[in-house]
């Protein structure tokens, strides 16, 4: 392209005692280019239109046009020294990070003038874009990226918070993995100030977790499925869950049954089955129709008045949506189906059976044959709560223990099921379950972890900038960033605090109340006018004692 970054031309720099040259972690600037379906591919212009801000459906037009053999080659070249990936990961974007290695692009690429790996590289953006690159881990360890690559030190135990750059010294860098040989002294200080506690997590958790096998591998490629594979690194707890719907899908889709899928995700409130189901839905593209079944009494409700009854024109939410994706597999979440009727449950019986339904408003004939199916109860919390007090293995480590329990749990619940609605006339409807998949409480880390995101959430609110204009836009409070000093200490204090086993992730929020409370107390004490700014406010949060504290330091010049 005629140009060349200082990256670039250094590629075999190194120091003299043969270390790689440290780097600072910033890519270069790029010039504005075009990318164009007439010439060919080039990842150069892709390089720039992403660091530009080009959308992930406008590189997908861009990059569909071209031979996949081909670019299964050049996706992953360098630009300006390093590798096309970084550049997706530095906008932050997972869609277009997802979509470079739908592509071919590799997330275990290496900026090799430094050996930097793309994981580090996306920890360390933290710092560098002030930018919250937690879900961007979460995506390039789901994308296989191995964790190793991070020293070991820095995220096991998870929990334990990340001993301070200065006690680093002395001690080897690696820690034994031969994987993080290019992590230098300098580079892991930088690293211990930006891992959190959330990406500790995953890190751990994917070091734990069984590598899934090469055919399952390759009947979610056939059946362009892949993500769902990545479900465990995006939720955190429910390892039992995650695993037994993986299966179950894999399974369902292995072999076309004439039934849909029905599933039963059965576990106390607040403990994952919505975000499952919506993470489902995400990460493999499918529509979701959310229903509280608490709202509807009689099917007419639920499905739309049939004609000749006023409005059955207009048809209901579920209605149309099925109608809409005729023949498409989504996914249907019925939230506590437990409170549903006799009435709706029969009305249910025939797409559950041979997947076909009649559309309300015209009477055609609607394909649900792909449709998932979900059904969530809190009906057995107690019997899961039993289960899980008296089997601590089904929540361990050894993989034949925890799959006997699961059978046996799973086979708890089913009867379970039937004994309590079985004299309310919906043992034909629960006949029609597929499976139950048990959503169990969480341990205390899964607890501190949970309140952590939530502190993630709050973050990102309270960073947004002020307006101090009259408009539904005023913002007294904001430009402030959150630092959460020993997140495993404080996200651990609040869940201890906190949490309750039958309202779950619910009763972790109260933690992150508490820390909002906190920094508006500090906020309102604090002697500075509030006034419009580029500069952001370091609002520090720490446990003494025992005692979630918090204070916000002096205006940096540090830019948003």
């Amino acid at each position: 392209m005629g140009y060349k970054s200082e990256a670039e031309e250094s590629t075999d720099d190194t120091h003299e005692d043969n270390h790689p040259k440290e780097w600072d972690f910033t890519l270069p600037r790029l010039p504005r280019l075009e990318i164009s379906t007439e010439d060919d591919f080039s990842p150069d212009s892709l390089a720039a239109a992403i660091q530009h801000g080009a959308t992930a459906s406008r590189i997908r037009s861009y990059l569909t046009i071209y031979d996949p053999r081909l670019l299964g080659q050049d996706i992953n070249a360098n630009v300006m020294g390093f590798p096309l990936i970084f550049y997706a990961v530095a906008s932050n974007d997972e869609d277009m990070v997802r979509l470079l290695t739908e592509f071919g692009a590799s997330a275990s690429a290496v900026y090799e003038a430094s050996r930097v790996p793309l994981l580090a590289f996306a920890i360390m953006c933290s710092e560098t874009l002030q930018i919250d690159t937690t879900n961007m881990v979460s995506v390039l360890l789901s994308k296989g990226a191995s964790a190793r690559v991070i020293p070991i030190d820095l995220f096991t135990p998870y929990l334990q918070d990340v001993i301070a750059s200065s006690e680093h010294k002395g001690q080897t860098p690696t820690d034994g993995c031969a994987e993080a040989a290019w992590c230098s002294q300098a580079t892991k200080a930088r690293l211990s100030k930006n891992i959190n506690l959330t990406q500790r997590y995953f890190l751990e958790k994917s070091t734990k977790m069984k590598p899934p096998s090469t055919k399952r591998r390759q009947i979610a490629r056939i059946k362009n499925c892949q993500e769902l594979l990545g479900i465990p690194y995006f939720l955190v707890g429910q390892t039992v869950a995650t695993e037994l719907l993986i299966q179950r899908l894999l399974t369902h889709l292995m072999m076309p049954m004439k039934q849909p899928l029905v599933l039963c995700f059965a576990g106390p409130s607040g403990h994952g089955k919505t975000e499952l189901a919506r993470q489902l839905g995400h990460l493999l593209s499918l529509d979701l129709e959310v229903v509280d079944c608490t709202t509807f009494t009689h099917e007419m409700e639920l499905f739309g008045p049939r004609r000749p009854f006023v409005g059955y024109e207009q048809g209901s939410a579920v209605n149309n949506f099925l109608a809409k994706n005729s023949g498409k597999k989504c996914i249907v979440f019925l939230d506590e189906f437990e409170k549903t009727t006799k009435e709706i449950h029969q009305t249910l019986l025939l797409p559950f059976d041979n997947g076909e339904y009649r559309d309300r408003r015209n009477g055609d004939k609607i394909n649900c044959l792909n449709t998932i199916w979900i059904m969530a109860t809190n009906a057995l919390d107690d019997a899961i709560l039993e289960f899980y007090d008296h089997n601590e293995g089904i929540a361990g480590d050894d993989m034949e223990e925890k799959s006997r329990l699961l059978r046996k749990l799973s086979q708890q619940l089913q009867e379970g099921f039937l004994q309590q609605f079985g004299a309310n006339s919906q043992a034909p409807v629960t006949g029609r379950i597929s499976d139950f998949i048990p959503l169990l409480p969480f341990s205390s880390g899964e607890q501190a972890v949970i309140t952590h995101k939530c502190l993630l959430g709050l973050a990102q609110e309270l960073r947004l900038p002020i307006q101090l204009s009259k408009s539904p836009l005023e913002r007294l409070i904001g430009d402030l960033r959150l630092l959460i000093r020993r997140d495993g200490a404080v996200c651990s204090t609040l869940a201890k605090a906190h949490y309750h086993n039958k309202l779950g992730a619910r009763s972790l929020k109260a933690g992150a109340e508490k820390v909002k409370r906190i920094v508006l107390d500090a906020y309102l004490d604090d002697d500075e006018e509030i006034e419009e700014q580029n500069n952001l406010r370091d609002v520090v949060i720490d446990v003494d004692g025992g005692e979630i504290v918090g204070k916000i330091l002096p205006t940096t010049k540090t830019g948003a």
